[in-house]
């Protein structure tokens, strides 16, 4: 699903509610049938409810790429075995098995961006939430993301500017203003809309 809407519509303030690293001043959020309210479901949720960051040197911590890749399923207390080959998997996927040494801070940001993907796809997640991802990628790099996505097998929300990422790899589309959904239709209808859009300063997508 793509989340989509202008700049300070809400859409990351969602996305970190989803995962428990804000919780709401009332109501109630609910994810994967578990309400965040008790601390035993947020630990829970973030097992299964996969997080990257839109600045993605916010997440990449560890002394090298392997290491990065082997924390999340290492601190779920994983077997060895396991860690070993989710970091196997993830790397070959992602196209990072020349960098799987390097420190992640001395990588392009097209590779941060597949290490922060790959980190959140070796803990084999429910849900990947993906807040504006093709941010600062070139035009090759965000090509391959695009790729990457669409032979994902999970669900996943991605927020994005990029109305063409957004109609390439979602099928609904939920349009955000003020904190609020004020649209909620097929990807391909909304992101054509241009009566919609423009109501809340955004641009139409012309193809």
């Amino acid at each position: 699903m793509g989340v989509i809407g202008p700049s300070g519509a809400g859409k990351t303030t969602f996305f970190w509610h989803l995962n428990g690293l804000l919780k709401p001043d009332s109501g109630i959020v609910e994810v994967l049938d578990r309400p965040l309210a008790e601390h035993k479901n947020i630990n829970e949720v973030r097992r299964h409810v996969a997080l990257t960051f839109q600045q993605v040197n916010d997440q990449l911590f560890c002394s090298s790429v392997r290491e990065e890749i082997a924390f999340g399923p290492r601190n779920l207390g994983w077997p060895v075995q396991e860690i070993r080959e989710a970091v196997e998997r993830w790397l070959a996927y992602f196209d990072l098995n020349e960098v799987s040494h390097r420190p992640p801070h001395h990588l392009s940001g097209g590779q941060k961006r597949s290490v922060a993907l790959a980190a959140a796809m070796a803990m084999e997640p429910q849900l990947l939430i993906l807040d504006e991802p093709a941010n600062d990628l070139d035009h090759r790099n965000r090509r391959r993301l695009i790729t990457y996505l669409k032979d994902l097998r999970i669900a996943f929300m991605v927020a994005s500017h990029d109305l063409y990422l957004i109609s390439e790899v979602t099928q609904r589309c939920v349009l955000m203003n003020k904190g609020r959904i004020v649209a909620d239709r097929p990807t391909h209808e909304l992101v054509r809309d241009e009566y919609t859009l423009q109501q809340y300063g955004m641009e139409v997508m012309r193809r």
